[in-house]
C-alpha cells in the first residue's frame, strides 16, 4: 500500500486562530462563563474537546445570562446580531474569520454602489446568512441552474461574491451564467486561498489513486466540496468522520491510497487514520507528504 498525503491538511488558518483565541480565553479566565452561539466550527471532535473545557453551546442570545461572555463563530455573524448583542447588554468575542470579513467588506460595498448583491453559496449555511445580513437583500445561488431569467428579472447592475469555502470551478460556472443575463456585472473573487489550494491538490491527486478518503465532519461545507470534487473523478472515494470507519473500506492489493482532510479536521484524527490503515498493509513506498 502507498499512502499520499494531501500537502495542505488540517486546520487551516482561520479555524487554528479561532481554537487559539477559544484555548486562550478559557484558559487565562476561568472565573467567567463563555457560551458558543452555534459551531465555532463545523467539526464535532472540536466542539465536544471545547466542551470539555468548559465552553457552553447555546443556540440563541436568549439562553446566555447576564455577565455571560458570547463567542461568535468563525463563519461570521449578521448585522442584527451585534445589534442584538448590543440591545442585551452582552459582552461578546469576535471570532470571525479574516477572510470572511472580507467577503463582508464587498458585498457592503456592493450594496453602496447600488448593484444588486448577488451571493453564492449553500442557502442557510452560517457563512451565507452573515453574508446576506450584511445588507438589505441579496439573491442567493449555490448551482448554475438556479441562475435563471425569472430569478434575475430586472437586474441590470449587480456584484457577485462567493461562499470562502465554495467549490472553485462551480463558482465560475455560475458567474457565466449571471454575466449572461446582468449587463453590468462586478465579481469579486472571494473563495479563499487556502480553499482553492486544497481542491486543486485533490483534483490532481484523485485522478492518480485507487482510493481516497476526505476525513472531516459531514457538516463541514468545505469538506463536503472536497469529497464532491473528488468522488466526481473517482467513485473510489470516502468521507470519513472517524477514524474506525477507515475499517470499513475495501482496498485493492497494493492500492494507492490518497488522504485530504477538511479545513477544521483535528490532526490528531488524519494522524490516526493513517495508522490504521498501514497497520492494515504496512506501506511499501512509504508516506508521502506530511500530516
Amino acid at each position: 500500500m502507498k499512502i499520499v498525503l494531501s500537502e495542505t491538511l488540517s486546520y487551516c488558518i482561520g479555524v487554528r486562530k479561532t481554537l487559539e483565541l477559544t484555548d486562550r480565553l478559557l484558559a487565562d479566565r476561568p472565573d467567567r462563563t463563555y457560551y458558543m452561539l452555534g459551531e465555532i466550527v463545523h467539526n464535532e471532535h472540536v466542539i465536544e474537546g471545547l466542551r470539555a473545557k468548559g465552553l457552553r453551546i447555546v443556540q440563541t442570545l436568549e439562553e446566555v445570562p447576564a455577565g455571560g461572555v458570547v463567542i461568535l463563530q468563525s463563519h461570521g455573524s449578521t448585522r442584527r446580531r451585534y445589534d442584538e448583542l448590543a440591545a442585551r447588554g452582552l459582552e461578546f468575542v469576535d471570532a470571525t474569520c479574516p477572510m470572511v470579513r472580507i467577503i463582508h467588506d464587498r458585498i457592503r460595498e456592493v450594496e453602496a454602489q447600488g448593484r444588486v448583491p448577488v451571493v453564492i453559496g449553500q442557502v442557510g449555511h452560517e457563512e451565507v446568512r452573515g453574508i446576506v445580513g450584511q445588507v438589505a437583500r441579496a439573491i442567493v445561488v449555490k448551482t448554475p441552474e438556479e441562475v435563471t431569467p425569472e430569478l434575475f428579472d430586472g437586474v441590470r447592475r449587480a456584484g457577485v461574491v462567493a461562499q470562502s469555502t465554495f467549490i472553485e470551478d462551480e463558482a465560475r460556472r455560475i458567474v457565466e451564467r449571471v454575466r449572461a443575463l446582468v449587463p453590468d456585472v462586478v465579481v469579486h473573487d472571494t473563495i479563499c486561498q487556502p480553499t482553492k489550494t486544497r481542491q486543486r491538490e485533490v483534483e490532481r491527486h484523485t485522478r492518480k489513486a485507487d482510493r481516497v478518503i476526505v476525513i472531516g465532519s459531514r457538516h463541514s461545507a468545505n469538506t463536503r466540496h472536497l469529497f464532491n470534487i473528488a468522488r466526481a473523478i473517482n467513485p473510489g472515494t470516502h468521507l470519513i468522520d472517524r477514524p474506525e470507519s477507515v475499517e470499513d473500506i475495501v482496498l485493492p492489493p497494493d492500492a494507492t491510497v490518497f488522504i485530504a482532510s477538511g479545513a477544521s479536521t483535528p490532526p490528531e484524527l488524519i494522524v490516526e487514520v493513517v495508522r490504521r490503515l498501514e497497520s492494515r498493509a504496512p506501506a511499501a513506498d512509504g508516506k508521502d507528504g506530511t500530516a
